[in-house]
C-alpha cells in the first residue's frame, strides 16, 4: 500500500505491521492518520524555522558540503573539517558539532511542464548521496549508502501536481467518494497500468492560496509501463497527457474538456529517482547508528540513520533520530520519546486479524 514494491524490504514491512498494529483496521481509509492544516512545509517547517531563528539559529543556503574530514582513532571519531563546493573550508573547533542528514528521497528530482515530461536524473546531480558515499569509505560505522541509491530503476516514482482555477474536478471526486477534500485517503485506480493514485488535500493547501484555486497531487508506482489510454510510459508523459490518462480512468474526459480548453488547469510532472530508497532491502550496519560508536561531535539524522523498531517514511522517525542525536551528544537530562507499542494488545491484534481477513 502506498509505496511498497514486491522487491521492498520485508524487514521494513514487518516493522510497519508491528509499529502500527492499532491502525490496521483503518488502513482502507487511512483512518487514524493525522494531517496538517496546510501543506507540511507551511505547517511544520516554516514555524520550526521561525522558532529557531528567534533563538539565534542561522540558516545558510547554497553552501553545499562535499566532503568531511575526520580524526579517527581506535576509540574516538571526531569531525575536523567541512569542505564546501566552492573549495572553501570550515575548520571545526572544540565546541562545534556536525549533524548530517545522510541520504535524501527527494534529491535529483526534476519538474516537467504541461507540454514536456520530467527528466530522470540520478547520483551525478545529487549532493547528500555523494557526500555519504565519500565518508562511508572512511569508516565502517558510517554505514553503506549503496543499497539505498544504486538501483534507481527499482526506487523511482513519477508524481504530478495539479492546479485548477475551477472546482469541477474536486466537486466530482467529492460526489464519487463521499469525502470532502482533506478527509479521505488515497484514491487508487486499481485498473491503471501505472497503478496511479491521487490525493486531494484539504483546501486551501497553502495559506495564500486564492479561493478559486484547487490543488491535488498524484503519483504512479510503475512509470515504465504504457498507459491504458495514452500510448506512452508515464515517464514519457507531459502534464497534459498525465491528466488525460487520469480522466480516462475516471470516465470524465468530456466533463473536463471545457476546463482544459479555458486554460484553467495546469499539471506538473515530477521525476523522483530516490523516492523509494528507504524501502530497499539492506543489511545490518547499512543504516549507521545515529551516533557512531566513539563519536565526539558527529551524528547522523533522518530516514537513513538507524532508529530501532521505528518506521521510516514518517515524521516521527526523523524527530526520533534528532532526539537521539541531541540527547546523546549533550547533557540535557532528557530521554527520547518512547514509541507506542500495540503489538501485544489483544484488542488490536484481534481487530487487525479481522481487518486482514475481510
Amino acid at each position: 500500500m502506498f509505496a511498497f514494491q514486491k522487491w521492498s524490504s520485508l524487514v521494513i514491512m514487518r516493522r510497519y505491521m508491528k509499529r502500527f498494529m492499532h491502525l490496521v483496521d483503518g488502513l482502507p481509509k487511512l483512518g487514524g492518520v493525522m494531517r496538517t492544516k496546510y501543506n507540511q512545509y507551511d505547517s511544520v517547517i516554516r514555524p520550526m524555522k521561525r522558532y529557531l531563528e528567534e533563538r539565534g539559529v542561522q540558516f545558510e543556503l547554497g553552501k553545499e558540503v562535499v566532503d568531511i574530514d575526520f580524526n579517527l582513532s581506535y576509540d574516538k571519531k571526531t569531525a575536523t573539517i567541512l569542505h564546501l563546493q566552492n573549495k572553501t573550508e570550515i575548520v571545526l573547533k572544540e565546541n562545534d558539532f556536525v549533524f548530517f542528514t545522510n541520504g535524501s528521497i527527494t534529491e535529483s528530482s526534476d519538474n516537467g511542464t504541461w507540454d514536456n515530461p520530467a527528466k530522470l536524473k540520478g547520483l551525478d546531480e545529487s549532493g547528500s548521496w555523494k557526500l555519504w558515499k565519500k565518508i562511508a569509505k572512511k569508516d565502517d560505522s558510517f554505514g553503506n549508502p549503496n543499497p539505498f541509491c544504486d538501483n534507481i530503476d527499482l526506487q523511482k516514482w513519477y508524481s504530478f501536481t495539479v492546479t485548477m482555477k475551477d472546482s469541477t474536478f474536486l466537486d466530482y471526486m467529492e460526489n464519487l467518494s463521499g469525502n470532502v477534500d482533506g478527509t479521505g485517503g488515497l484514491v487508487t485506480l486499481t485498473d491503471s497500468n501505472w497503478l496511479m493514485s491521487i490525493v486531494i488535500a484539504r483546501q486551501p493547501h497553502f495559506p495564500n492560496q486564492p479561493k478559486d484555486v484547487k490543488i491535488f497531487w498524484g503519483y504512479g508506482l510503475y512509470p515504465d509501463r504504457k498507459g491504458n489510454y495514452i500510448n506512452k510510459t508515464m515517464a514519457q508523459c507531459s502534464g497534459a497527457e498525465l491528466l488525460e490518462e487520469l480522466y480516462y480512468h475516471l470516465k470524465i474526459q468530456e466533463l473536463m474538456k471545457a476546463v482544459t480548453k479555458a486554460g484553467k488547469v495546469n499539471c506538473i510532472p515530477v521525476s523522483m529517482p530516490f523516492i523509494d530508497s528507504l524501502f530497499m532491502p539492506y543489511n545490518i550496519g547499512d543504516r549507521p547508528d545515529v551516533i557512531p560508536n566513539g563519536s565526539t561531535n558527529f551524528a547522523f539524522l533522518g530516514q537513513f540513520a538507524e532508529a530501532p523498531k521505528d518506521c521510516v517514511f514518517t515524521v516521527e522517525y526523523s524527530v526520533r533520530t534528532a532526539q537521539m542525536a541531541v540527547y546523546g551528544l549533550f547533557d540535557t537530562n532528557k530521554e527520547v520519546h518512547p514509541m507506542y507499542e500495540s503489538t501485544h494488545n489483544p484488542k488490536y491484534l484481534l481487530s487487525a486479524l479481522m481487518a486482514i481477513s475481510r
